[in-house]
C-alpha cells in the first residue's frame, strides 16, 4: 500500500527546519509511516531534497507558480506519483485543497481553530474562506483527526476521530533534576499574548524578574523595548530545533503559556514531558492537558493571578517537585506518540481498503 503526504500549502521540510520541526516530522512520521507502507510520497511547496528513508520520496515543487496556484495544480503536475498513492494523509485543513481534486480516499488531522486564529490575527478577509473550506473538507474527506477534545464535542459522525498530538517519551523525559526559572517557547505573534506575559513577570520580585523566550516572530522589536520599559531581563533565543529541545527544557523549571488560543499545543506536551510544570492562561482546550492545582496552573486573564502562581512555584521547590511528577505522568498515560501513530496508521489503512473494495 502506497501513502501519499499532502502538507499544508506553501509547507516543507525546509520551512519545518526553520521552526525546529523538521527532525520532529522524520522521526516521528517518516520513518514510522516508512515501516508501515510499501512507498511513501510528500508532496512538498519547495525543490528539495533530503536524506530519508529508501521508500520515502520527495516530489518538489520545481516551478515558480505561487503556493496558493501551485496546490490546486499538484493533482495534474505531479499526477503520476499522486496516482500511484491508495491514499492521502494531508497535514492541516489546507492539506485538503489539493487533495479534494484528487479521486483518492483522504484522510487530515484538524489541529486548532483556524477561525479563531484568523480573528485574533485580524485575517478577517480568510475566515470565510476557511468556513467553507472546512466544511467541505469536512465532508469529502473518510476520517478527521481531531487533536480537541473541545472540537470533538461540537462534530457528529464516526468519522471524526479524537486525536491528539503526542510526545516521544523516549527523548522528552524527566531525568530527576531541572535547573530554576521560567521559559516560553513558540511564535512571537500576538496570539500568543506575550505582552501579557512580561506583565506578569514585572510585578515577581525583582530578583526573579527573568525570562527566556525561544521562538521568532512580528512581536520581537516589541517585546524587547516592552521588557526595558517594565524592567523584566528578557533573553531571546532563536527556534530551537526539536532534537535540542530536551536539553533547553531541563534548564528550566517552569514553562509558560498565555495564549489567547491554542489548538492542542506540542511544545506544552513536551515541557510537561520533560518534568516542567506548566503555567497557562484559560484558553479553550488548557484544561484538556492541564489539572489545574495538579500537574500545573491555569490562571485567568488577569496578570497578578498569573505572576501569583510563577511565583509560587519559583519559591516552593516542594511544591514544584510534587506537580512536575504529576505532569510527567499525564503526558506518559496519555499522549505517547507511539501509541498514537500506531492508531493513525491503522485508521489510514482502513480507510484505504475501505475504497480498494
Amino acid at each position: 500500500m502506497n501513502l501519499g503526504i499532502f502538507l499544508g500549502i506553501g509547507e516543507s521540510l525546509k520551512q519545518m527546519e526553520k521552526s525546529g520541526q523538521k527532525d520532529r516530522f522524520i522521526s516521528l512520521y517518516l520513518a514510522k509511516y516508512a515501516k508501515d507502507f510499501d512507498k511513501v510520497y510528500l508532496f512538498s511547496y519547495e525543490n528539495e531534497s533530503c536524506s530519508l528513508p529508501a521508500n520515502v520520496f520527495i516530489v518538489s515543487k520545481k516551478s515558480s507558480i505561487h503556493r496558493y496556484l501551485y496546490s490546486l495544480l499538484i493533482p495534474i503536475i505531479s499526477h503520476k506519483q499522486v496516482n500511484n498513492c491508495d491514499i492521502i494523509r494531508g497535514f492541516g485543513l489546507t492539506s485538503a485543497v489539493p487533495a479534494l481534486l484528487t479521486s483518492k480516499p483522504f484522510i487530515f488531522n484538524w489541529p486548532y481553530n483556524y477561525i479563531e486564529f484568523l480573528k485574533i490575527e485580524k485575517k478577517y478577509f480568510l475566515i470565510s474562506i476557511y468556513y467553507v473550506l472546512e466544511k467541505i473538507a469536512f465532508m469529502r474527506a473518510k476520517i478527521v483527526l481531531v487533536a480537541t477534545k473541545q472540537k470533538l464535542n461540537n462534530l457528529t459522525g464516526d468519522k471524526f476521530i479524537y486525536l491528539p498530538n503526542g510526545v516521544d517519551l523516549a527523548v522528552f523525559k524527566s531525568k530527576g533534576t531541572l535547573g530554576k526559572g521560567i521559559v516560553f517557547i513558540g511564535r512571537l505573534e500576538k496570539q500568543k499574548n506575550l505582552i501579557f506575559l512580561l506583565d506578569a513577570v514585572s510585578k515577581l520580585p525583582r530578583k526573579l524578574r527573568l525570562i527566556t523566550f525561544f521562538g521568532s516572530g512580528s512581536q520581537e522589536p516589541i517585546l524587547k523595548e516592552y521588557a526595558i520599559l517594565k524592567k523584566v531581563s528578557l533573553n531571546i533565543q532563536s527556534p530551537v530545533n526539536n532534537v535540542e529541545l530536551p536539553r533547553v527544557l531541563r534548564k528550566f523549571s517552569i514553562f509558560a503559556l498565555p495564549s489567547l488560543a491554542e489548538g492542542n499545543p506540542k511544545v506544552l506536551l513536551e515541557a510537561m514531558a520533560t518534568g516542567l510544570v506548566p503555567v497557562v492562561t484559560n484558553f479553550i482546550t488548557a484544561r484538556e492537558v492541564v489539572k489545574n492545582s495538579q500537574n500545573g496552573f491555569i490562571t485567568n486573564y488577569e496578570t497578578i493571578e498569573f505572576s501569583n502562581k510563577l511565583k509560587m512555584l519559583s519559591e516552593n521547590s516542594e511544591l514544584g517537585k510534587k506537580m512536575s511528577r504529576n505532569a510527567v505522568r499525564t503526558i506518559s498515560e496519555n499522549f505517547n506518540i507511539d501509541k498514537l501513530i500506531a492508531k493513525e496508521v491503522s485508521l489510514i489503512k482502513d480507510a484505504a481498503l475501505a475504497k480498494i473494495i
